[in-house]
């Protein structure tokens, strides 16, 4: 292996850790709760620091305000002002403390990358031995030529019901994807009714959700490639070789 070679993987090292030390201080600014309501103001949702719905609120009034076959949409319209409330006071907090300077710092030539790749960021890859390195980046070069070509990763999509089934919500890990209410019977619900049967459909779903994600998904080729490249950087005595 060559010393340019041992260095750009070095480079790499340190750069993952910088990135890793953003990411972390990005998170830490995410605001634990955010809010949103429709604009008839009929629906508030209510988020948690995962940027999932949490809780659901409905007017007494909800019915004067909206049609009953407008409250799922007003319920996917509350959550995505929560998540516009969420946004700004995310972006505030990191203007506050200067991570944009920080990223633009990371963007800079030359910049001080010191660290290692922490545990806690790495992917779980398989444990393997890894191949020379040349070997590697070959099939590297040969895997970034192919994924423009590939199609992009599907997006894991939960549903949860009510006890009655007549809601229905749609759920990812970004957020509330859809609500579908049977009109006649929204028409005869209260606001406490809808609530209740908001948080029914929001725990199924979001129990729906961790199943998925639960799931083992089987390792592909540039999984594969990454574990070795992992296994590479974290042993220096292979960068060596």
């Amino acid at each position: 292996m060559t010393d340019d070679l041992a260095a750009q993987f070095a480079q790499i090292q340190k750069y993952t850790a910088a990135l890793h030390s953003l990411m972390t201080a990005a998170q830490e600014h995410a605001p634990r709760q955010s809010a949103g309501a429709d604009r008839s103001g009929a629906v508030q949702v209510t988020l948690g620091s995962d940027g999932l719905p949490r809780t659901f609120r409905v007017d007494n009034d909800w019915d004067r305000k909206i049609e009953p076959a407008a409250f799922g949409g007003a319920v996917v319209e509350a959550f995505q002002a929560a998540i516009s409330d969420r946004l700004e006071a995310w972006s505030r907090s990191l203007a506050e403390d200067g991570w944009q300077d920080r990223v633009d710092q990371l963007r800079s030539p030359g910049a001080p990358t010191e660290g290692t790749i922490p545990a806690a960021f790495r992917k779980p890859v398989e444990d393997v031995v890894p191949r020379p390195i040349g070997d590697i980046a070959e099939d590297v070069f040969k895997a970034f030529d192919d994924v423009t070509a590939s199609p992009p990763p599907e997006t894991t999509e939960a549903s949860g019901t009510d006890q009655t089934g007549k809601l229905v919500l749609g759920l990812s890990a970004q957020g509330l994807t859809s609500c579908t209410v049977d009109e006649r019977w929204a028409a005869d619900q209260t606001a406490a009714r809808l609530m209740n049967a908001l948080g029914q459909a929001l725990t199924a779903a979001k129990e729906d959700l961790a199943r998925d994600s639960q799931r083992p998904q089987p390792l592909s080729g540039v999984d594969h490639l990454f574990a070795e490249a992992m296994a590479l950087l974290n042993d220096p005595r292979r960068l060596a070789d």
